[in-house]
């Protein structure tokens, strides 16, 4: 009996030595398919990098650790160890060390997936929407459960206020909360907007491997008395922030000055008023070169006066271009984003009187014509890159039209 037993318990040990051995195996195998990683730098995810699947996929497909295929749950990530198909175009070699941020409600929720397509089209890979109000979430979710669209998101529900005024302040305070939370746990960011318009592929990793904090895109002349002091200021729509002690302190302190009892700021403005303080920039020879606006157009750095290590960059112009709808000039096809304002007033009125019908409001409608129009207007085969074609309001009407060519129309 004793020896029973004695053999029964040398065959189970056996067994989970070998089950050991091949889960040790299978560990090994889906390290190497997803890919090397420095575990000790600041990374993204804890658990691989992204992978996004093809337009053309009609389920996201995971592999269960016995081996059988299944359907991704909305609102998760799908690791590359996981899946199964990924996209060949998408740049091997590389891995983005940057997770791209963008917030979105329901209104701007048909202007969100245009983006979110659009980034994974260029070939980004940890590009991410944060949903701030329930119906956004709700429309996400519904679009994952349907298996032909996939949409990474978080979520941070926001406070909407009584005014929207309130709502947009909330949503200001809220990103920068969620950033500074980023940076903490070791995640880099690109923040964006959603209907910011990027045109190409640009490597993500030279940024993060630079020598900067953080890199800013330049506005226009918002708020004015900053740009009249200084001669320029920076687009809290665009912005690069590294994973670093030092970024994570200024970031605590911009939250600070948006932290008055309401939980609400402009951070366009108070973004400005604090780097206006705390920065010493080198814009000597930028300032030389302006445009026939009176704008800096070539890129300079600083470093903060208080904050020990801090470094920081301005983008070229042209690079992550920020100007009026209706300009004179489209930035160059070296162009990386464009951030054009809003469609001019005589654009979205015929919009609003034709009842063009994708959006599911009159905001929602708004945004994705802008996007789509400005892609008639300067794209790289737009309609504003050929002075023959007449006057800009020429060119721009025509830009409409092709766009309204495009769309459906509802009765009124």
């Amino acid at each position: 009996m004793h020896r029973l037993v004695h053999k029964i318990f040398a065959i189970a040990i056996g067994c989970a030595i070998s089950l050991i051995g091949f889960s040790t195996y299978c560990v090994s195998s889906v390290d190497t398919l997803g890919g090397k990683y420095d575990r000790d730098s600041f990374s993204i995810f804890d658990d691989g990098d992204l992978r996004v699947l093809p337009d053309e996929q009609e389920q996201v497909v995971f592999a269960n650790i016995d081996g059988k295929q299944g359907v991704e749950e909305p609102g998760s990530i799908v690791r590359l160890r996981d899946t199964l198909m990924v996209e060949d175009d998408i740049k091997e070699n590389e891995v983005d060390p940057v997770k791209i941020v963008a917030f979105t409600d329901k209104n701007y929720s048909v202007t969100s997936k245009w983006w979110y397509n659009r980034m994974t089209k260029l070939g980004y890979t940890t590009h991410t929407l944060v949903l701030i109000d329930p119906p956004a979430v709700k429309d996400f979710t519904d679009a994952n459960r349907g298996g032909k669209e996939y949409y990474r998101f978080e979520v941070q529900i926001i406070d909407p206020g009584s005014r929207a005024k309130n709502r947009v302040r909330s949503l200001w305070y809220n990103r920068i909360l969620y950033c500074l939370n980023q940076l903490k746990a070791g995640h880099s960011l690109l923040l964006t907007d959603v209907d910011n318009i990027f045109s190409r592929y640009e490597p993500l990793s030279q940024f993060q491997g630079s020598e900067f904090d953080a890199i800013f895109a330049l506005e226009q002349k918002f708020p004015v008395e900053i740009f009249q002091k200084q001669g320029f200021v920076l687009c809290g729509g665009m912005t690069f922030l590294k994973a670093t002690n030092a970024t994570v302190e200024i970031m605590e302190r911009l939250l600070e000055k948006c932290d008055g009892g309401t939980k609400r700021c402009d951070d366009q403005v108070e973004w400005n008023r604090m780097m206006f303080l705390d920065m010493t920039w080198n814009t000597k020879k930028t300032k030389t070169k302006l445009t026939e606006n009176g704008l800096i157009q070539y890129s300079f750095s600083g470093e903060s006066k208080t904050v020990q290590g801090f470094k920081a960059k301005v983008w070229d112009r042209d690079f992550a271009w920020r100007g009026p709808f209706d300009t004179e000039r489209c930035p160059s096809e070296s162009n990386w984003v464009a951030m054009p304002t809003n469609l001019p007033y005589s654009v979205s009125s015929q919009l609003r009187a034709e009842g063009i019908a994708e959006g599911a409001s009159r905001i929602g409608i708004e945004k994705i014509a802008r996007v789509k129009i400005w892609e008639e207007f300067c794209g790289i085969n737009g309609t504003n890159r050929d002075e023959n074609q007449g006057s800009v309001k020429a060119r721009l009407n025509k830009a409409v039209q092709a766009y309204n060519k495009t769309t459906t129309r509802v009765m009124q």
